[in-house]
């Protein structure tokens, strides 16, 4: 008998049959139910959790002869013919390799005609966010006054990529990872029928390593029993996948929070020798770091995924020394999935965490930030301080004594609030929210990426911009990164000059604003940031860049 793959032996073959998306199963029945099936609808999500699979069921459920409640009976002759792929009026086009106007053309030509054995003729195109841009002007028109007797899915894994002109003319259903609690349920399910003989700590891993994916959970699964001849172990699975254990990822984490270089070196060496997958280890460091960022945040180890009440204290470190960790190590993961050379990044993002909690560069403010001015009854709100345009010194300023106000050297972010909001305007604020629309795009720099979830553009001035986040975390992620050589070179292309660039959650946000309207009420002004030290970063940085070219050359 020809072997059939787990994935396909096991996809479900009606809407009771799939599990983790009961919120689109009940729409969907309900809508054959009540006999308001709509023309047209996309099915949005990651990779393996039923897209097609469901647009198959649905397809069949609005045929079947029998439904029961809403669902296929898989009985009836219709059912049956769809089973057996034995009709010509359900039709699936990949468009992943028939994405031009030709084969579009094909179907608007075909809609016109009634089905041929059922009672609604059913368009599945998989990967649709891969047809060109004529392609789905060649099939607008229909979409929108599509013939009574024709349904149109759309399944795809990038939603944001199919044009606004189609997403207003289709119902759209987000499917969600499935969770653990499901995978586990799955797997253990198809092992006992299958004759799998598989340890809990080894379904964990696998779930792990299907990241949400019903498909890859199977795929994983059927690997390992043919590898282990029905009997997976954790062991097993670590040896096939270059996999280390917990205890090993610990260790490797505090030789980095240690800086002992020369045993990580060796280490690394073990590790390449033994054949382990580093971008799977990157992101694994990752999850361990988020773990204890969450626990250190809640205290409860009920909640977390990877780490114990035996492991959780293994690892020291502080909040915001986890959340620049979690940030260099997702980033050097990204980077991972890309190359061959992924031993290259690992190295680079090990000696990129050695700089946790050293110094930063010095942010040097002028002696005269703070200037006594005339007190005035004149003294905008809170709103119109953030809002204003170029707000100036009033021009009854105190004649300046020789010895100015002296403060410390390196500004605090707190500083640089007031620095900003105090110059603040609306030019350069409105230059700052087309940097946030640009860093949302797909084609945007990576390093982007960091401003890119930032809610709105608070207050900005000449030298500086103050980014409001709705995330404390996403805020430090930011501030993390804003005098970094890579960051600093993408704003100074975008504004022109270099410019500091700072994130503040809401709530810090409107603290430190109150302190702000206080400071203005009393009759001080601030200058603008000092962006010399930002010239003093790009300066060292293009040095070394000019020695690497004439050393190695572009190439």
């Amino acid at each position: 008998m020809q072997h059939i793959a787990l994935y396909r032996k096991y996809r479900p073959k009606s809407f009771a049959d799939i599990i983790g998306q009961d919120f689109i199963v009940r729409t969907l029945t309900n809508s054959i139910k009540t006999n308001k099936v709509g023309h047209a609808y996309i099915f949005a999500g990651p990779k393996g959790i039923c897209k097609t699979t469901s647009a198959k069921i649905f397809a069949k459920s609005i045929n079947c002869l029998n439904p029961i409640d809403g669902d296929a009976c898989n009985k009836c002759t219709n059912c049956t013919i769809i089973n057996n792929n034995q009709t010509t009026d359900i039709m699936e086009l990949d468009a992943a390799s028939n994405n031009g106007v030709e084969d579009v053309r094909n179907i608007v030509d075909g809609v016109r005609f009634l089905p041929t054995s059922l009672n609604k003729k059913v368009y599945i195109i998989d990967e649709a966010h891969m047809l060109t841009p004529a392609a789905w002007n060649a099939m607008l028109k229909t979409i929108e006054e599509a013939p009574l007797h024709v349904v149109f899915i759309f399944a795809t894994t990038e939603m944001h990529k199919i044009p606004a002109t189609i997403l207003s003319r289709c119902q759209h259903f987000l499917f969600n990872r499935l969770t653990r609690q499901h995978l586990t349920k799955m797997i253990e399910d198809i092992a006992k029928i299958e004759h799998i003989k598989i340890a809990t700590n080894a379904i964990d891993k696998l779930i792990d390593l299907a990241d949400g994916s019903g498909r890859d959970a199977l795929s994983t699964l059927e690997q390992m029993a043919t590898y282990t001849d029905n009997n997976i172990t954790l062991n097993d699975i670590n040896n096939v996948f270059g996999l280390i254990d917990n205890q090993n990822k610990i260790n490797l984490i505090n030789l980095i929070l240690e800086k002992n270089t020369q045993k990580l070196i060796k280490l690394l060496d073990e590790y390449e020798q033994n054949g382990i997958n580093f971008a799977q280890l990157a992101n694994d460091l990752t999850s361990l770091l988020i773990d204890k960022l969450i626990y250190k945040q809640t205290q409860d180890i009920s909640i977390l995924k990877h780490l114990n009440t035996q492991n959780i204290n293994e690892i020291n470190i502080d909040e915001k020394a986890c959340v620049a960790l979690i940030n260099i190590w997702q980033e050097a993961y990204m980077k991972m999935r890309s190359t061959s050379d992924t031993r290259f990044y690992f190295e680079i993002a090990i000696f990129s965490s050695f700089k946790i909690g050293e110094e930063q560069p010095t942010i040097t403010i002028p002696k005269k930030i703070i200037k006594q001015v005339s007190k005035t009854n004149d003294v905008p709100s809170l709103e119109q301080a953030f809002t204003t345009s170029e707000i100036k010194p009033k021009q009854t300023v105190a004649k300046v004594e020789s010895t100015p106000v002296t403060i410390k050297q390196i500004s605090s972010i707190e500083e640089m609030f007031h620095n900003i909001a105090y110059n603040n305007s609306k030019t350069y604020a409105t230059k700052a929210k087309e940097l946030i629309d640009f860093a949302q795009e797909t084609n945007k720099p990576k390093v982007l990426s960091y401003i890119a979830c930032a809610s709105k553009v608070l207050v900005a001035s000449k030298n500086g911009v103050i980014l409001l986040f709705d995330d404390d975390v996403d805020a430090e992620l930011l501030n993390a990164k804003n005098l970094e050589y890579d960051l600093l070179i993408e704003l100074k292309k975008y504004f022109g000059h270099p410019i500091f660039i700072i994130g503040f959650e809401k709530n810090k946000a409107k603290e430190i604003g109150q302190k702000f309207m206080l400071y203005k009420k009393q009759g001080k002004f601030f200058a603008e940031p000092d962006i010399a030290p930002l010239k003093e970063i790009l300066k060292a940085n293009n040095s070394i860049e000019q020695a690497a070219l004439e050393i190695f050359g572009e190439e």
